[in-house]
Order: C-alpha cells, then structure tokens, then sequence
C-alpha cells in the first residue's frame, strides 16, 4: 500500500498588497487566499462573528499553470498551486492537470519566493511574489496590488517551449451589478481591466486589473464564463465534451486573443425564425466567445464547414443557449498567457501584476469612508499602469529590503522575528481617505491603534513610515478625555472611540512612544504638537498617588491584561510609570520647561525608592502590593517600561544587575520549553490571590511579550536567554502552521510587531535623530545587523569597536556615530 507522510499544514502566508489597501495572502501550497479586498463586513463593521468571505473558490480567484513542450514529446502541463477541488475541475479524470510535486515556499517580508519542483519538468521555475513595499515611501506602499515575477530556466542541451498561464476569477467582487472587461496595453505587455457593469454602493462593487508583461508572446481571453474558466461539461446534440480554457492550453500553449468584454446578446426563444441576417449576425457574435469557440472546434475538426447552412446556424445557436443554463451567469473571468522559447542555458522572465479598486467603504451609519488609494489612483488600471512603469524601482526597493533584513550573523531566527511580524503592516492596517490611519489590535478583532497594542507593535512602523505612526497618535491625541486619559482603541470609521479610558497603563504608554517618535524621526513639530496631551496624561496618573511615595496606588486595576485585574501598586503599572517619568522629564528639557522636568525628576527619584521598599522581595518584583495584602506572582511583563526606555536609547532606571537578576528569575520559572513563556507563575512558598490563580491570562503565552522580554534580556546580556525564548516562539509558530499568523485577540495580532525591538537591542542602537547622534552598544564584539530608520537603511558591521555603514539609502555622513 501506499506510505504516506503527514505534516501540519501550514495555513497562513504572507500578505500580498498596500498599507492600508487590502490584501491577498499567498501561502505555501502556491494559492492566493483570503481576499481582503473588497470591504469585508469584518473589517468594516468590526463584528468578531461576521464571516470573512474571502471569495477564494475552490481552486483560487488567482491561479497560474505551466506548460512545457519539447519537439519529441506532448506537453506537459502543471498547476502552479496545490488545491485541486472537484468542483473546479475533474483532475482525477484528466489527471494531466496535476499540481506540482513539491513547492518550496522562503517567505521574507514583503518577499515570497517559490521554487516549483516537478521530475517531469525540464525547465527551472521560480517566482517572486512581491509587494509594493518601499520604506519610507507611504504613497507608493499603499498602493493596491502586487507583484508576481516568474523567472523561467532552460538547463537543457536542447530548446524548450514553455507558456505561463495565469487566470483570475473574482467572484468576491460586483456580485450583483456583474463584470465588463477591456483589454489595454499596459508597459511592455497586455492587461485587461475588470470593472462592474453598472455602478452600484455596494461595498463589493469595484474594479480589478491583472496585466502580463516581460518576455513572451502574450495572448489573452478578456472576458468569459467563470465556468470556462475552470471547467463544465457540455451537453448538445453534437454530444457531451469536457471544456475549460485549460484543454484550449493544453492543446496551443496560447490563448485565443478574443476582446470581447461583455456578455453575450440573449437568444431569442424564437431564435429559429430569425431572419438569416440576423441568425448570422447571432452566429457571428457567439463566435468571438472563447467557450463557444471550443465548443464548434469539436465539432469543426468532424465537419470543417460547420456552421455553413442555417440548419447547422440554428443547432449552433441551440447548443450555445443550452450551455447558457449551464454555466450560469457568472462572467467576467479572465486569462492571460506568455508563451517562450529557450534555449540551452536562457533564463527568461515575465511578469504579471494584480491591483484593485474597491472605494465603497461604508461605516455603519452609511457615510462613506474610502481609501486613501483613490487620492492616488481613478482606478485599477491606472494603478497597475503605475506599478508597471515603475517596476524597476519599486520591485527593487521591496526585494532589497527583504534582503537587508537578513543581512546579519545572528541566529536565522532573529531576521525571521523581524521579517515575519511586518505582515500586519498589510494584512491588519486600515488607511481611510481622509488620511487617518490604524493597525487593527487583531484582524476585524477589538479595534484599530489600541494604545497598549500600538505601544508594542510601533518600533518598526517608526522606523518604516513615521508618517503613519505619528498620524495614529496625533488621531489618538485628539480624543484624550479633559481629565487627561488617553484612549484605548477605536472603532472601523476611526471617528469614535470606545469606552476603555480606565485602562490605567496607556497613559504611560501614550507618554514613552511621543518621545520614542519623537527620538526616532527628530520631528520637533511633533514633540511640540503633543506636548500638552503629555502634561494632561501625567498630571492623571500623578493623582492616582494617593500616599506620596512617588508610585501610583489608586484606580490600577485595569490595564492591558483585560482579564486579569490588579490591585493597589503593581509592579507592571509601577515601572511604566516611571519609566514615564524619565520620558516626560527629558522631554520637558526639550521644549524648554524645566519646572516640568525637575518635578517628575523628583518624583522619579521618590519612585525609584518606593519600588525598592514596597515590591522587591530578594528575587523579583512582586504582582502587587495593596496595603497589608501582596500578591508575590511573579509576572514576566513586570519591567515593561524598563524594556521601553532601554529600547528608545535612553538608558533605563533599574540597574542592569538588578534587571539580569530579575530576568535569571523570569526564565527559570516562568519558561516552558513545552509552551514558551507564560505570563506568570507562582514560585514555590509564594502567595498569590484568586484574581491570578489560574488566570487565563497569566497562564497564558503572549508572543508579543516574549519578544520583549528577549529583547529586555538581550539589553543585559542574557543572549542565550533571549535566543532560547525566540527560538520558542519561532518553533511553536511553525508546528502550529501559522508562522505568518499570530493569535492573541484575533488573527494576525499586532503586539507581536514588538520582535523588531530585538533587532534594536542586539545592536545597542541609541538614536538621537534631531542631534543626528547614533550609536551602538552590540550584544557581541563582532557582529553584522540592518539598521533602519526613517530615511535610513543601512548594513552595518561592528569589529572590536569600530564600525563599517553600507548606506542603502539615506546618507549617515554628516552623523556622529559612536561604539560602546
């Protein structure tokens, strides 16, 4: 019998796309899934329970096939994807139409490549699929589509004749208003643009354009039945046949070039005592259609002067009309071939390109919200002329940053941390016309630029496009309550907030990342523009110090663990607040307010003490403390805002032996090379309290907050610590089959974006952007890493002290650059 192997498959992808414009998810079994493109309830509505309609299919909205012929043999045709559902095709019948054997998935954001392994293949395969992903240039990457570039290799000693097939069926998009398709040029190649047949508010009423282009012949169908497009059998007096577009590709390895864009004229039920013009002119214009032309090639290749008299006219036209019930009224797919030659040794190269236009973004009172691509684009056509005309830049901008990412010597699971938690930049952002922007805390989860989820998951969206994270705190800044708390989360439309303002630690939060920004971008206007929400933030928190001692003790309750409720003064709260302290004082000293600044420097000192007195218990840091009741759980967040401060480069408040200490304690107990690392345990003759006794929470792993916590480690040190905890989550990701794809409230969480602080704390990076100072103290004496900030992009190589900088882009000359 047959030995079979199973492995876990892996259901999550890299997100193809623009910030902020949709996306589409190419995953490792070669398919395009989950189409987000056309305002989904989920993502508009932000209903946890609305179904996605990810207007997949079976085989795929999006597939490509490959045919290889040589001179002594047929040719050989294979599915570039590995879904292969009966109800698309009958693969088991006409089992020509196989999948490739094997496909090789490396996904670097925003890079997929794919190398397609088939032993009955001559040709070599490979493609890069690609988003339009340009640091620092938010306009070009927000632009709605993608990339997919096939490289095609002959390694023969003799020439091969290979096609490339991709074929695009959105039935995801103008359901009701139906499709008509043109054909256009666009760069070196065709595309076809396919709009609704009539304009309609839906929000699933758009536009579509796919284009090929690079080497090749090109050849096309510009519209036909979603049914041709896959596969339906046919049924006439003429007899029963098999028709696809597929059998028309196996047979010529090229498309039948027909324009037509439209449906077919309707056939009169009178249709056999028309007048023989205009049974000749029906006859005529059912001709151009591609499912009709595979249907009298049949019956031609038996009577090659069929139709020549009008009873054959009138049986035609009978047997078109039966297909008509058949496959039904879906229309409006279409295909597009490269058809090469190679010889021995040539490499060849095409490229198609996939965009959309989808602006009926509603919010739940039906006002329109829109998509910043229609500041930038009329439609679908024009962005896919764009990305075209500037392939060679954008591709290569996208490409080489993937690449920089893993231009280091640290263990392959670093610049897999940094690389895989972008996709939510893709997948999870929201980038409404009227410019405001968010992250999504999950998928269609919670809401858009959670304060405590925008504080973990930022470091890498400051450093990428500050423009976008400045807009989401500026939004934030102008919904702070006069009592001077900060918001939680907003709602889809991003005009309204919900109710989550007692959550105590965003006020902190909001503080460290205006300075954070700030340090990061040098955009004194910035600084200036929040300086007062930063007053209000603190002076909320300063009161809820009912005791004097420099620490909060009042209201702490609530806070980013939702289900986990604190007491009196938390460690956690605690060290958020002073580590907001410092940030607030430094920024004082900024703009110029130095009573500001020597007060919260006071306070921070009385702080500092208080921590000391009230929570250390010899190992760590207690939970908390309320009067004469302690809660001794030892939580592996509890040095959040020390993490914050040391990775913004201004040095922390706890010294790094008592820091070391505490993350000596945290690993030894709290890790689980079973789970990872929990959020807290219990250590052995410690007391705890029923709210954190078996919490969900505590008991939980918080991807998100074990990348900081590696990163903190990193910070003093403890590398082999830091390396064990992201190799944790990096394993568990994988056996679970979701490597692109984390989950805490919702799919595609956001916090995990805080793996890019490791890449931050392995090189010691402090940056002062406004002084142009930068300087690095590196985990180890010789070591190579990227470095990224805005404007900059860099690889930088570090030998026993002194330093080397290739500038991708940005200049580092007229900086003071210094090694620790």
């Amino acid at each position: 019998m047959a030995k079979i192997i199973s492995a876990k498959t892996h259901t999550s992808g890299i997100a193809l796309g623009g910030i902020g414009s949709g996306s589409v998810e190419l995953m490792p079994d070669g398919e395009f899934h989950y189409w987000l493109v056309a305002n989904q309830p989920r993502i508009t509505e932000s209903c946890c329970e609305a179904k996605v309609d990810d207007g997949e299919g079976s085989t795929g909205a999006l597939s490509f096939w490959v045919r290889e012929s040589k001179a002594d043999g047929k040719p050989i045709v294979r599915k570039l994807g590995m879904k292969t559902e009966a109800d698309d095709f009958t693969y088991r019948m006409f089992a020509w139409n196989k999948p490739v054997e094997q496909i090789e998935f490396d996904g670097r954001f925003p890079l997929c490549e794919l190398n397609y392994v088939d032993s009955a293949l001559s040709c070599k395969l490979k493609l890069k699929a690609v988003s339009p992903f340009v640091p620092h240039n938010s306009d070009v990457s927000s632009t709605p589509g993608f990339y997919m570039d096939f490289t095609v290799e002959n390694p023969t000693d003799s020439n091969l004749d290979i096609s490339l097939l991709g074929s695009l069926v959105p039935d995801f998009a103008n359901k009701k208003e139906g499709n008509k398709n043109t054909l256009h040029k666009i760069g070196d190649g065709v595309g076809v643009h396919i709009e609704a047949a009539k304009s309609t508010k839906s929000p699933s009423c758009g536009n579509l354009c796919l284009s090929v282009g690079g080497e090749g012949e090109k050849s096309y169908i510009t519209a036909d039945y979603y049914r041709f497009m896959r596969e339906y059998i046919a049924e006439s007096k003429f007899g029963v046949s098999q028709e696809s577009l597929l059998f028309v590709f196996r047979e010529k390895g090229s498309l039948p070039n027909s324009k037509v864009g439209s449906v077919p004229g309707a056939i009169p039920a009178n249709f056999v005592m028309l007048s023989e013009r205009k049974l000749d002119a029906l006859c005529e214009e059912y001709l151009q259609y591609p499912f009709a032309q595979s249907i009298i090639s049949r019956i031609r290749y038996c009577n090659p002067d069929f139709p020549s008299s009008r009873k054959d006219k009138i049986a035609f036209l009978g047997c078109c009309l039966r297909q008509l019930f058949k496959i039904g009224k879906d229309f409006g797919g279409c295909a597009l071939c490269s058809e090469l030659t190679l010889k021995p040794g040539e490499k060849k190269n095409v490229r198609f390109i996939l965009t959309w236009y989808f602006p009926n973004s509603f919010d739940k009172k039906g006002e329109k919200l829109g998509h910043y691509y229609e500041k930038l684009y009329k439609d679908s056509l024009e962005a896919n002329r764009y990305l075209s005309d500037n392939y060679d830049s954008i591709f290569k901008s996208a490409t080489d940053f993937a690449d920089l990412l893993y231009s280091t010597d640290l263990p392959s699971i670093y610049p897999d941390a940094w690389s895989s938690n972008l996709s939510p930049l893709v997948k999870s952002s929201v980038y409404l016309k009227n410019g405001n922007f968010g992250l999504w805390e999950g998928l269609g989860f919670c809401g858009l630029h959670t304060t405590d989820i925008t504080y973990h998951a930022s470091y890498s969206l400051i450093s990428l496009f500050p423009d976008l994270q400045k807009k989401q705190m500026k939004m934030g800044a102008e919904f702070q309550r006069e009592d001077g708390r900060v918001h939680h989360l907003f709602k889809p439309d991003m005009k309204r907030t919900d109710k989550g303002f007692d959550r105590v630690d965003m006020n902190m939060q909001f503080v460290l990342m205006v300075l954070r920004d700030y340090l990061f971008s040098g955009d004194r206007n910035y600084l200036v523009s929040l300086w007062g929400n930063v007053k209000k933030a603190m002076d909320s928190i300063e009161a809820l110090d009912t005791d004097g001692d420099g620490l909060p003790d009042y209201d702490t309750k609530r806070n980013t663990y939702d289900a986990w409720n604190f007491s009196g003064t938390p460690t956690y709260i605690s060290v958020l607040w002073l580590a907001a302290l410092k940030a607030a004082a430094l920024m004082a000293d900024r703009v110029g307010e130095k009573s500001r600044s020597d007060k919260w420097n006071g306070i921070l000192e009385k702080g500092k003490k208080s921590l000391e007195e009230k929570l250390w218990n010899g190992e760590y840091y207690n939970l908390w403390r309320n009067s004469d009741v302690t809660d001794e759980s030892l939580m592996t967040d509890q040095l959040d805002g020390e993490w914050f401060l040391r990775m913004m480069g201004i040095g922390g408040n706890i010294s790094d032996e008592r820091v070391g200490k505490v993350i000596d304690c945290i690993f030894r107990n709290n890790f689980d090379k079973e789970q990872g690392l929990v959020n807290a345990t219990l250590p052995e003759n410690r007391k705890t309290t029923v709210h954190t006794f078996k919490n969900c929470q505590a008991e939980a792993v918080w991807t998100g907050i074990s990348y900081a916590f590696s990163a903190l480690a990193l910070s003093v040190g403890h590398n082999e610590i830091s390396d064990t905890v992201v190799g944790s989550v990096h394993n568990n990701q994988l056996r679970l089959g979701h490597f692109w794809d984390h989950w805490e409230c919702g799919h595609h969480y956001t916090r995990p974006m805080s793996s890019w602080s490791t890449l931050i704390a392995a090189s010691g990076m402090k940056v002062d952007y406004e002084k142009k100072k930068l300087s690095f103290s590196p985990m180890k004496k010789n070591i190579t890493f990227p470095l990224v900030l805005p404007g900059i992009l860099a690889r930088v190589t570090v030998n026993d002290g002194t330093y080397s900088a290739e500038c991708i882009k940005g200049n580092l000359s007229d900086w003071e650059i210094t090694v620790e």
